[in-house]
């Protein structure tokens, strides 16, 4: 049998771009083409992964980078939980700061929709489900709706780490933390979004919610690559002060491959977080930058060389959803995915018991 480094190189490619989550949405009356309004984002970090990226050039330290292309997930636990190793009680993070044993990505990411509308069919509700959806048919992330779950693991006690879809709390931008946290962590969405949802494209809305969804799942953002000042400006003076860190480089522990992205979703365009209207990023011509609302090829390949498409079961055994992306975003065969799938659980079938349906959004 092929081991897991054939497969885990195919869908592991070299290293991506961290091509991460932009802070790209700014405020509504940034200049956009088409004129339609942007909802201010931002990317949270914590206060320890501030202190990280000062101090190594990285908010996540080697330790934390754990994930489909080089752990296998513990074999007690089941892959909705969302997490490679099970964690102990004490060492969970909350609120803020990041535990070094705590790793950044996902097995399946565990969401929660919660107070955006009261109707399903509601049209906001409606773009972070066609969000979920184009991400899932584009690349390897699996998520799974933990709406009705328990809080904490029943055999570790460890609570589990859930994204929750919800408004923006009183006075708040749109926001999503980067990466797995530990516990729960929030997508805030704009009101300004909701109120006047007409206002919008739905291509925009369903790009922010991919963003936001990109930067759960641990991207950064593209200006931020260690190599970006060969290809773009950065104007320091036009950026509001407490977002600078928007546009400061990740130079330790990332993943570059090929060259700078265009068009890579979490790329700023070129009034995002301005202070004063002007520019705050262009080309090295002085370009404008647009809003990229789309996974780039480059998107795809980070994602896909860091997650496998688990499926949800009851019991412990990975399975693969039918289709798998190898990290250059190649199809793998039906062979090559079963193949992959004995691997993943010692050469075991699959069980006639424990699989289930994905509660609907």
């Amino acid at each position: 049998m092929k081991n897991i480094k054939f497969y885990l190189q195919a869908i592991v490619v070299i290293g991506l771009i961290s091509s991460c989550s932009d802070d790209t949405y700014t405020t509504t009356e940034q200049k956009n083409a088409g004129n339609e309004p942007k909802a201010i984002y931002e990317t949270v970090y914590t206060q320890q992964q501030l202190a990280n990226w000062e101090k190594t050039g990285s908010p996540y330290l080697e330790n934390e980078l754990d994930n489909s292309s080089n752990t296998l997930i513990d074999p007690t636990l089941a892959s909705t939980a969302g997490v490679f190793k099970p964690l102990l009680p004490e060492s969970q993070t909350r609120g803020f700061g990041v535990n070094p044993q705590q790793n950044r990505f996902w097995t399946m990411i565990r969401l929660i929709i919660g107070n955006i509308e009261d109707y399903d069919e509601a049209p906001l509700r409606s773009c972070v489900i066609k969000a979920i959806s184009e991400i899932e048919k584009q690349t390897n992330i699996r998520f799974y709706n933990a709406i009705d779950d328990p809080v904490t693991d029943p055999n570790y006690g460890f609570t589990y780490p859930n994204v929750r879809i919800q408004m923006a709390p009183l006075g708040q931008f749109g926001s999503s933390y980067v990466g797995r946290i530990g516990g729960e962590q929030y997508i805030n969405i704009s009101w300004d979004m909701k109120n006047n949802f007409n206002d919008y494209t739905i291509d925009g809305v369903v790009g922010f919610v991919k963003h936001a969804l990109c930067n759960a799942a641990g991207m950064y953002n593209e200006q931020q690559r260690y190599d970006r000042d060969t290809y773009i400006n950065i104007y320091t003076n036009n950026i509001q002060s407490a977002n600078r860190f928007h546009f400061d480089k990740i130079t330790q522990n990332y993943y570059a491959r090929g060259s700078f992205d265009w068009n890579s979703i979490t790329l700023a365009s070129s009034y995002d977080f301005s202070a004063n209207g002007a520019k705050t990023i262009t080309d090295k011509s002085d370009n404008e930058l647009p809003v990229n609302t789309e996974l780039s090829d480059l998107d795809r390949m980070f994602i896909n060389y860091f997650y496998l498409p688990y499926k949800a079961r009851t019991d412990v055994y990975r399975e693969l959803d039918d289709v798998v992306f190898d990290g250059n975003n190649r199809q793998l065969t039906p062979s090559e995915i079963q193949e992959l799938e004995r691997y993943l659980n010692n050469g075991a079938y699959k069980p006639s018991t424990g699989g289930m349906s994905q509660k609907p959004w």
